[in-house]
Protein backbone atom coordinates (compact mmCIF):
# COMPACT_ATOMS: atom_id res chain seq x y z
CA UNK A 1 0.00 0.00 0.00
CA UNK A 2 1.57 3.75 -0.61
CA UNK A 3 1.25 6.72 1.08
CA UNK A 4 -1.93 7.94 -0.66
CA UNK A 5 -3.80 4.83 0.12
CA UNK A 6 -2.83 4.39 3.54
CA UNK A 7 -3.98 8.00 4.30
CA UNK A 8 -7.49 7.62 2.57
CA UNK A 9 -7.72 4.48 4.84
CA UNK A 10 -6.32 5.66 8.04
CA UNK A 11 -7.27 9.81 8.06
CA UNK A 12 -6.68 9.94 11.96
CA UNK A 13 -3.12 9.11 11.83
CA UNK A 14 -0.82 11.63 9.88
CA UNK A 15 2.79 10.63 10.11
CA UNK A 16 5.64 8.08 9.60
CA UNK A 17 9.25 7.50 10.89
CA UNK A 18 12.12 6.01 8.74
CA UNK A 19 15.23 5.92 10.61
CA UNK A 20 18.88 4.47 9.60
CA UNK A 21 21.42 3.85 12.27
CA UNK A 22 25.07 3.30 11.42
CA UNK A 23 27.89 2.85 14.10
CA UNK A 24 28.09 6.37 15.12
CA UNK A 25 24.64 8.13 14.14
CA UNK A 26 21.12 7.80 13.38
CA UNK A 27 18.83 9.67 11.01
CA UNK A 28 15.23 10.40 11.96
CA UNK A 29 12.99 11.28 9.19
CA UNK A 30 9.36 12.22 10.92
CA UNK A 31 6.79 12.17 7.19
CA UNK A 32 3.97 13.92 7.51
CA UNK A 33 0.16 13.88 5.31
CA UNK A 34 1.63 16.91 2.99
CA UNK A 35 5.10 15.45 2.27
CA UNK A 36 6.65 17.48 4.92
CA UNK A 37 9.86 15.82 5.84
CA UNK A 38 11.40 16.98 9.80
CA UNK A 39 15.27 15.65 10.06
CA UNK A 40 16.41 14.89 13.93
CA UNK A 41 20.05 13.09 14.26
CA UNK A 42 20.73 11.22 17.45
CA UNK A 43 23.28 9.33 18.27
CA UNK A 44 24.06 5.68 17.31
CA UNK A 45 23.01 2.93 19.71
CA UNK A 46 23.69 -0.81 18.67
CA UNK A 47 22.10 -3.32 20.68
CA UNK A 48 25.10 -5.44 21.15
CA UNK A 49 26.68 -2.65 23.11
CA UNK A 50 23.43 -0.89 24.63
CA UNK A 51 20.31 -2.35 26.65
CA UNK A 52 16.68 -1.20 26.41
CA UNK A 53 17.36 1.50 29.37
CA UNK A 54 20.64 2.69 27.99
CA UNK A 55 19.34 3.23 24.72
CA UNK A 56 15.84 5.15 26.61
CA UNK A 57 18.35 7.30 28.49
CA UNK A 58 20.12 8.13 25.23
CA UNK A 59 16.99 9.14 22.97
CA UNK A 60 15.19 11.01 26.15
CA UNK A 61 17.26 14.12 25.99
CA UNK A 62 17.94 13.95 22.33
CA UNK A 63 13.54 13.81 21.62
CA UNK A 64 12.23 16.30 24.37
CA UNK A 65 11.71 19.62 23.31
CA UNK A 66 10.96 18.44 19.18
CA UNK A 67 7.90 19.94 17.88
CA UNK A 68 6.40 16.09 17.05
CA UNK A 69 2.97 14.91 16.98
CA UNK A 70 4.46 11.95 18.94
CA UNK A 71 1.03 10.17 19.43
CA UNK A 72 0.30 10.91 15.49
CA UNK A 73 2.67 8.54 14.48
CA UNK A 74 1.37 5.48 12.82
CA UNK A 75 4.60 3.48 11.40
CA UNK A 76 8.16 2.98 12.36
CA UNK A 77 10.76 1.50 10.28
CA UNK A 78 14.08 1.60 11.99
CA UNK A 79 16.89 -0.33 10.00
CA UNK A 80 19.85 -0.70 12.34
CA UNK A 81 23.61 -1.38 12.50
CA UNK A 82 23.65 -4.63 14.77
CA UNK A 83 19.49 -5.65 14.63
CA UNK A 84 20.11 -9.11 12.77
CA UNK A 85 18.29 -10.97 15.38
CA UNK A 86 15.42 -11.12 16.77
CA UNK A 87 16.65 -10.64 20.44
CA UNK A 88 18.87 -7.40 19.44
CA UNK A 89 15.68 -6.18 17.73
CA UNK A 90 13.36 -6.67 20.57
CA UNK A 91 16.13 -4.50 22.69
CA UNK A 92 15.57 -1.22 20.20
CA UNK A 93 11.69 -1.96 19.62
CA UNK A 94 11.17 -2.10 23.64
CA UNK A 95 13.06 1.31 24.10
CA UNK A 96 11.16 2.69 21.14
CA UNK A 97 8.12 1.92 22.60
CA UNK A 98 7.27 4.62 24.84
CA UNK A 99 8.57 7.48 22.45
CA UNK A 100 5.74 6.29 19.51
CA UNK A 101 2.85 4.89 21.62
CA UNK A 102 0.26 4.59 18.99
CA UNK A 103 2.71 3.42 16.05
CA UNK A 104 3.50 -0.20 14.65
CA UNK A 105 7.55 -0.57 14.80
CA UNK A 106 9.55 -2.45 12.55
CA UNK A 107 13.15 -3.22 13.29
CA UNK A 108 15.46 -4.65 11.11
CA UNK A 109 19.19 -4.81 10.28
CA UNK A 110 20.38 -1.70 8.13
CA UNK A 111 22.06 -3.91 5.49
CA UNK A 112 18.06 -4.53 4.45
CA UNK A 113 17.32 -0.80 4.54
CA UNK A 114 20.45 -0.39 2.14
CA UNK A 115 19.52 -3.35 0.24
CA UNK A 116 15.82 -1.69 -0.34
CA UNK A 117 17.42 2.10 -1.03
CA UNK A 118 19.88 0.59 -3.63
CA UNK A 119 17.95 -1.75 -5.62
CA UNK A 120 14.58 -1.01 -4.91
CA UNK A 121 12.44 -4.10 -6.29
CA UNK A 122 15.36 -4.81 -8.71
CA UNK A 123 18.10 -7.86 -8.07
CA UNK A 124 21.41 -6.39 -6.91
CA UNK A 125 24.49 -6.94 -4.48
CA UNK A 126 24.12 -3.90 -2.19
CA UNK A 127 27.22 -2.71 -0.61
CA UNK A 128 27.76 -0.76 2.84
CA UNK A 129 31.25 1.16 3.27
CA UNK A 130 30.99 3.47 6.19
CA UNK A 131 32.46 3.02 9.42
CA UNK A 132 31.80 -0.95 8.82
CA UNK A 133 31.47 -2.79 5.97
CA UNK A 134 28.46 -5.28 4.69
CA UNK A 135 27.43 -6.81 1.65
CA UNK A 136 24.34 -8.82 0.64
CA UNK A 137 22.95 -10.29 -2.45
CA UNK A 138 18.88 -9.10 -2.88
CA UNK A 139 16.38 -10.76 -5.25
CA UNK A 140 14.02 -7.79 -5.13
CA UNK A 141 12.19 -8.33 -1.84
CA UNK A 142 15.15 -9.90 0.45
CA UNK A 143 18.55 -10.79 1.04
CA UNK A 144 19.14 -14.16 -0.17
CA UNK A 145 23.11 -13.99 0.37
CA UNK A 146 25.32 -12.46 2.99
CA UNK A 147 28.90 -12.96 3.17
CA UNK A 148 29.30 -13.23 6.98
CA UNK A 149 30.49 -9.33 8.26
CA UNK A 150 33.10 -10.34 10.73
CA UNK A 151 33.48 -6.86 12.13
CA UNK A 152 36.27 -4.31 13.04
CA UNK A 153 38.74 -6.96 15.22
CA UNK A 154 38.39 -9.76 11.93
CA UNK A 155 37.09 -7.83 8.81
CA UNK A 156 35.38 -5.21 8.01
CA UNK A 157 37.89 -4.38 5.05
CA UNK A 158 37.28 -1.18 3.20
CA UNK A 159 35.41 0.21 5.59
CA UNK A 160 35.98 4.19 7.23
CA UNK A 161 37.37 1.79 10.50
CA UNK A 162 39.50 -0.11 8.23
CA UNK A 163 41.07 2.58 6.23
CA UNK A 164 41.95 4.46 9.37
CA UNK A 165 43.70 1.95 11.12
CA UNK A 166 45.64 0.77 7.87
CA UNK A 167 46.72 4.41 7.83
CA UNK A 168 47.74 4.12 11.48
CA UNK A 169 49.91 1.00 10.33
CA UNK A 170 51.46 2.92 7.97
CA UNK A 171 52.40 5.64 9.87
CA UNK A 172 53.31 3.70 13.19
CA UNK A 173 55.63 1.32 10.73
CA UNK A 174 56.93 4.74 9.07
CA UNK A 175 55.48 3.93 5.49
CA UNK A 176 54.14 6.79 4.43
CA UNK A 177 56.14 9.81 3.22
CA UNK A 178 58.00 11.89 5.41
CA UNK A 179 56.11 15.31 4.04
CA UNK A 180 52.75 13.17 4.54
CA UNK A 181 53.90 11.96 8.05
CA UNK A 182 55.00 15.33 9.51
CA UNK A 183 51.72 16.72 7.82
CA UNK A 184 49.88 13.46 9.99
CA UNK A 185 51.32 14.93 12.80
CA UNK A 186 50.73 18.14 12.89
CA UNK A 187 47.16 17.93 12.03
CA UNK A 188 46.32 15.23 14.78
CA UNK A 189 48.93 16.58 17.41
CA UNK A 190 50.23 12.76 17.62
CA UNK A 191 53.03 11.12 18.20
CA UNK A 192 53.45 7.45 17.80
CA UNK A 193 53.41 6.53 21.59
CA UNK A 194 50.29 8.31 22.18
CA UNK A 195 48.29 7.63 18.85
CA UNK A 196 48.81 3.66 20.14
CA UNK A 197 47.59 4.78 23.75
CA UNK A 198 45.04 6.39 22.27
CA UNK A 199 43.64 3.60 19.74
CA UNK A 200 44.11 0.58 22.99
CA UNK A 201 42.28 2.96 25.52
CA UNK A 202 38.91 4.21 23.37
CA UNK A 203 35.94 2.69 24.18
CA UNK A 204 34.96 2.34 20.42
CA UNK A 205 38.03 1.66 18.57
CA UNK A 206 36.27 1.28 14.74
CA UNK A 207 34.72 4.81 15.48
CA UNK A 208 38.12 6.10 16.55
CA UNK A 209 40.11 4.68 13.22
CA UNK A 210 37.11 5.82 10.89
CA UNK A 211 37.91 9.53 11.93
CA UNK A 212 41.18 9.31 10.47
CA UNK A 213 39.78 8.40 6.79
CA UNK A 214 38.64 11.97 6.71
CA UNK A 215 42.71 12.06 6.56
CA UNK A 216 42.88 10.14 3.59
CA UNK A 217 39.81 12.07 1.83
CA UNK A 218 42.02 15.14 2.15
CA UNK A 219 45.21 13.54 -0.13
CA UNK A 220 43.91 11.09 -1.66
CA UNK A 221 45.53 11.78 -4.74
CA UNK A 222 48.68 11.34 -3.26
CA UNK A 223 50.10 7.96 -4.49
CA UNK A 224 50.72 6.47 -1.17
CA UNK A 225 46.91 7.05 0.13
CA UNK A 226 45.61 5.89 -3.45
CA UNK A 227 47.75 2.52 -3.40
CA UNK A 228 46.36 1.93 0.71
CA UNK A 229 43.30 3.01 -0.46
CA UNK A 230 42.55 0.77 -3.45
CA UNK A 231 44.59 -2.38 -1.40
CA UNK A 232 42.03 -2.08 0.96
CA UNK A 233 38.91 -1.96 -1.28
CA UNK A 234 40.69 -4.81 -3.38
CA UNK A 235 40.58 -6.70 -0.08
CA UNK A 236 37.00 -5.66 0.15
CA UNK A 237 36.25 -6.94 -3.25
CA UNK A 238 37.83 -10.26 -3.01
CA UNK A 239 36.49 -11.55 0.08
CA UNK A 240 32.94 -9.83 0.15
CA UNK A 241 31.71 -8.98 -3.43
CA UNK A 242 33.49 -12.02 -5.27
CA UNK A 243 31.86 -14.60 -3.28
CA UNK A 244 28.51 -13.67 -4.70
CA UNK A 245 27.09 -16.18 -7.22
CA UNK A 246 27.02 -14.66 -11.23
CA UNK A 247 28.20 -11.35 -9.42
CA UNK A 248 29.46 -10.25 -12.31
CA UNK A 249 26.25 -9.97 -14.09
CA UNK A 250 24.76 -7.98 -11.48
CA UNK A 251 24.92 -4.31 -10.68
CA UNK A 252 26.95 -3.44 -7.86
CA UNK A 253 25.79 -0.45 -5.73
CA UNK A 254 27.37 0.88 -2.79
CA UNK A 255 25.88 3.05 -0.10
CA UNK A 256 28.55 4.86 2.94
CA UNK A 257 30.15 7.86 3.27
CA UNK A 258 33.67 6.26 2.33
CA UNK A 259 31.87 4.28 -1.02
CA UNK A 260 30.72 8.24 -1.24
CA UNK A 261 34.04 10.25 -1.07
CA UNK A 262 36.09 7.23 -2.30
CA UNK A 263 33.87 6.45 -5.67
CA UNK A 264 36.83 6.86 -7.88
CA UNK A 265 39.37 4.80 -6.54
CA UNK A 266 36.40 2.37 -5.75
CA UNK A 267 35.73 2.39 -9.56
CA UNK A 268 39.07 1.49 -10.51
CA UNK A 269 39.15 -1.72 -8.36
CA UNK A 270 36.00 -2.87 -9.73
CA UNK A 271 37.31 -2.53 -13.23
CA UNK A 272 39.66 -4.98 -12.29
CA UNK A 273 37.00 -7.66 -10.65
CA UNK A 274 35.06 -6.75 -14.09
CA UNK A 275 31.93 -5.39 -11.96
CA UNK A 276 28.98 -3.26 -13.02
CA UNK A 277 28.37 -0.41 -10.62
CA UNK A 278 25.51 1.24 -9.81
CA UNK A 279 24.73 3.09 -7.87
CA UNK A 280 27.02 5.18 -5.06
CA UNK A 281 24.56 6.79 -2.39
CA UNK A 282 26.04 8.61 0.73
CA UNK A 283 22.89 8.09 2.58
CA UNK A 284 20.14 5.46 2.20
CA UNK A 285 17.13 7.93 3.58
CA UNK A 286 15.82 9.47 0.31
CA UNK A 287 15.47 6.15 -1.07
CA UNK A 288 14.34 4.67 1.64
CA UNK A 289 11.13 6.97 1.83
CA UNK A 290 10.18 6.52 -1.51
CA UNK A 291 10.97 2.72 -1.41
CA UNK A 292 8.03 2.63 1.77
CA UNK A 293 5.51 5.95 0.52
CA UNK A 294 5.54 5.88 -2.95
CA UNK A 295 7.01 9.42 -3.07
Amino acid sequence: MNLISWLLANPSQNMFVVADMGSTKTDWSFVDRDKKVTLIKTQGFNPFFYSTEDIKLLLEPEFSNKNIAWDKISDVYFYGSGCSAGEKCDIVKNALTPFFPKANIFVTHDLLGSARALCGREKGVACILGTGANTCLYDGEKIIANVTSAGFLLGDEGSGADLGRELIKYYLYKELPKDLEQTFENEYKITRQSLVGEVYSTKHPNAYCATYSKFLAKYKENPVVQKLIEERFDEFFKRHVSKYENYQKLPIHFIGSVAFYFSDHLKNVAKKYNTQVGIILQTPMEKLIDFHYGF
